[in-house]
């Protein structure tokens, strides 16, 4: 049995906080615990063609991915961002995707940034991978981070409820990239 999720499954849990004590439920907050000054540190480390890794405590998303990191982007340069979303791929401004509770950047060891790059653009546009497949037109956030680098994890995937998948988590602790900076809340 393969895992498909629902469309509208997806963007909910990616909308929903929970906090524990007391029991508040909040539906698309604007809540983070990343300062200024951390982003700042983060801004100065970046280079085109970082991987990105970021964490929501509460949300619903992240209960269900597994591991620590729940969400993967490429940095583009030029403070954007392209990473695969509900809404599918998309290139945001640094400083929104840095409205979290943690953040990892990592970089490829062997790899060409640019041409990630030029991949990551062809492909804004491109509808988010809601059947977790690997080989179609569609993403999901690290899948988009692999194929940017031509498969460079492909050893990394790991079989999840009947799908072949690449975490976030793995992309962090995968040898193919090496720890450039992590600010965990």
């Amino acid at each position: 049995m393969r895992l498909v999720l629902p469309r509208w499954f997806l963007n909910f849990v990616s909308n929903v906080y929970v906090c524990w004590k007391p029991l508040c439920i909040l539906y698309h907050p604007t809540l983070h615990k990343m300062k200024g000054h951390e982003i700042r540190r983060i801004l100065d480390v970046l280079q085109k063609g970082d991987i990105m890794l970021r964490r929501w405590d509460g949300y619903l998303n992240t209960v269900f991915t597994p591991g620590f990191w729940a969400h993967a982007g490429l940095y583009a340069g030029d403070n954007k961002i392209i990473h695969a979303l509900g809404n599918g791929v998309t290139e945001e401004d640094i400083l929104d995707f840095c409205r979290a509770d943690s953040i990892a950047v990592m970089r490829i060891k062997d790899g060409d940034p640019e041409e990630a790059v030029k991949f990551a653009r062809k492909c804004l546009g491109h509808e988010y991978d809601y059947q977790f497949e690997s080989g179609d037109d569609q993403y999901y956030c690290s899948e988009l981070c692999d194929v940017c680098y031509k498969g460079a994890f492909s050893d990394d995937y790991t079989e999840i409820a009947g799908n072949k998948l690449i975490t976030p988590d793995a992309l962090r602790k995968s040898d193919k990239a090496e720890y450039i900076l992590e600010i965990k809340h």
